[in-house]
């Protein structure tokens, strides 16, 4: 344990010199060996301090309005990865670019497919893409490496390929803002991807999150568990009941639309009849009485 209050013989050493007295915590800076009390052969090397590198920050960033705004725009500590032809020029700030898709000049998408890839192309920030044959300056996006590092079975989004290249480049936090994966498509081919990442981000010790406004990070059911908690049976009796309503609804409707059908027959028989034997009448009318 290191002396609190120095003696004589810690102040003097030498000739008279006062010794450097130091606390056992107290960092090594700019002292020679001598000044440590080494050999006495004085050195020109001297023991910098060594700033410590912030941690990388990303935030990926997709189109869904409920919280693609609340991303960290203005906090220069995290970098902004951005995708999709949904987010171009709709964000305040960029750090890099992914463009995953190798279709977008096909003949069905290049009504929006041509203006996206002309306006890639005028960026300064990186782009990252399967290939450099439409953006001379894009970054081929390191697929191979990835697959091996990752396996071929989770990569079903631009996000996927995100977050694996975001560990990859030493991420120690990754917060996604703008994806919810909520339709029904996304839900079934994409999420277990993201699943997949979300999971192994935190195997490797990495911190995942998203905001409250995205169901991202929301967990799928657990098969056989979770359908007799009383969420899920609340649920199950929601559906019944909504689904009789709905039954109950269509046999109206359907009794309704026979009886306006038969009602719009008799209107196209009196309209028949009112037109072809309107004349019939005619006897009838008191004038025409001898």
């Amino acid at each position: 344990m290191g002396k609190i209050t120095p003696t004589t013989n810690d102040v003097l050493h030498g000739n008279g010199q006062p010794r450097v007295i130091r606390s056992p915590h107290e960092p090594i800076i700019n002292e020679s060996w001598a000044d440590l009390g080494g050999s006495g052969i004085s050195s020109s090397v001297k023991v910098a301090p060594t700033a410590e590198a912030a941690p990388l920050k990303i935030a990926l960033v997709g189109t869904a309005p409920s919280s693609r705004m609340l991303a960290p725009y203005n906090d220069p500590t995290w970098k902004i990865w951005a995708c999709s032809p949904g987010n171009m020029g709709q964000i305040p700030r960029v750090d890099a670019w992914f463009e995953i898709h190798g279709n977008m000049l096909w003949p069905e998408n290049k009504h929006y497919g041509e203006p996206y890839i002309n306006w890639l192309r005028q960026q300064q920030f990186p782009v990252y893409m399967q290939s450099k044959e439409w953006v001379p300056n894009a970054i081929p996006l390191p697929m191979r490496e990835l697959v091996k590092e990752f396996g071929p079975y989770f990569f079903t989004s631009s996000f996927a390929w995100m977050m694996a290249l975001a560990m990859q480049q030493g991420a120690k936090e990754i917060a996604l803002f703008g994806i919810d994966m909520a339709s029904r498509d996304e839900y079934i081919l994409q999420r277990p991807g993201a699943y997949y990442f979300f999971n192994e981000g935190k195997r490797r010790g990495i911190k995942m999150s998203a905001p409250y406004e995205s169901d991202i990070m929301q967990p799928p059911s657990l098969y056989g568990f979770s359908e007799v908690t009383p969420f899920g049976r609340k649920i199950l009796a929601r559906m019944t009941e909504i689904k009789e309503r709905i039954n109950g609804m269509k046999s109206q409707r359907d009794s309704l639309n026979h009886q306006v059908t038969y009602l719009e027959g008799a209107i196209e028989d009196l309209d028949y009849i009112a037109s072809i034997w309107g004349g019939a009448q005619n006897n009838d009318h008191p004038d025409s009485q001898g």
